[in-house]
């Protein structure tokens, strides 16, 4: 059975190529690509170009992109897109990847570990125990929230909104079950792929509680599996770890000074030494002979 890596990008970047050119060196490898319906023509065809043609490389069709916006339910809606076209094939684990992230092994060594943890159906999705979920759905957030403002008077916009709106823009989000919280980035089994898609088929009003929430691609995902008998199958869930290392993922959000930090090759020896499968977001402009490191 194969392995499939969905990959969300907006632009070409020197992760992307290398990830992209690496994983298609196995012939378990299926690469969904989506690129973001805003990115400029001149610009697809660049990837297009670059990552060239491959039978186990699937480029979403114009007419299915979608405008991806930070925060907004267009990242859930993308996630769903590529879980749907990844039910064509047989697969063992689906891996949501973005274009800044690369593999931290060979495709031999990541194939094997996942292969011994198919085995036991084993998750690989983050989960934050001490993460307020509820808030980044019970208020209904206006459309400047979706941009990724970090001055100061940003910053102060967005919690005076807060504070008013959860006394006059609060929304009814009784009827959802627990709420959970984790990482955005997961390798989940085709079986919990399936169950997902199956919950969102005969639970309708349940991505549409999400049209105004706020980064709820990190909520509605895990809300899912851990609601479900998945969780028991979930990756060290007994043990305290960060939430991105149980969806085996190599992600920096203490270093800074960007959050979650890109990384360089300063970073290179913590990231082979994790041991997680990905590690993101990695500077687009590395040298793709610095990236052979993890494949040795």
């Amino acid at each position: 059975m194969n392995y499939i890596y969905a990959v969300i990008c907006h632009k070409l970047t020197e992760p992307l190529i290398f990830t992209i050119h690496t994983l298609l060196k196995s012939p378990l490898s299926i690469i969904i690509l989506h690129i973001d319906n805003k990115t400029p023509n001149n610009e697809v065809i660049r990837i297009k170009k670059k990552l060239g043609d491959h039978p186990n490389l699937l480029y979403v069709p114009e007419k299915k992109r979608i405008d991806v916006r930070w925060g907004g339910v267009s990242q859930i809606e993308v996630m769903l897109l590529l879980l749907r076209l990844a039910q064509r094939y047989n697969y063992k684990y689906f891996s949501l990847i973005s274009g800044d992230d690369i593999p931290l092994s060979s495709n031999k060594s990541r194939e094997s570990f996942l292969n011994i943890a198919y085995s036991n159906r084993i998750e690989f999705i983050g989960y934050n125990p001490v993460h307020n979920a509820q808030q980044r759905l019970a208020i209904k957030y206006p459309s400047y929230f979706y941009n990724k403002d970090h001055s100061i008077m940003g910053k102060l916009c967005r919690k005076i909104f807060i504070l008013y709106a959860k006394y006059f823009r609060t929304l009814d989000i009784s009827h959802l079950p627990t709420l959970y919280k984790g990482s955005t980035w997961f390798t989940l089994t085709h079986e919990a792929v399936d169950y997902i898609l199956d919950y969102v088929e005969k639970n309708p009003k349940y991505l549409n509680s999400f049209k105004y929430s706020l980064c709820g691609d990190e909520v509605f995902f895990q809300t899912i599996i851990f609601n479900s008998l998945f969780r028991y199958k979930v990756y060290n869930i007994e043990n305290n770890i960060p939430d991105c290392e149980r969806g085996m993922r190599y992600i920096d959000w203490v270093s800074g000074p960007s959050f979650p930090r890109e990384l360089d090759n300063s970073d290179f020896i913590k990231m082979k030494q994790s041991g997680m499968l990905f590690a993101r977001k990695v500077k687009s402009n590395i040298d793709q002979k610095e990236f052979e490191f993890f494949l040795l």
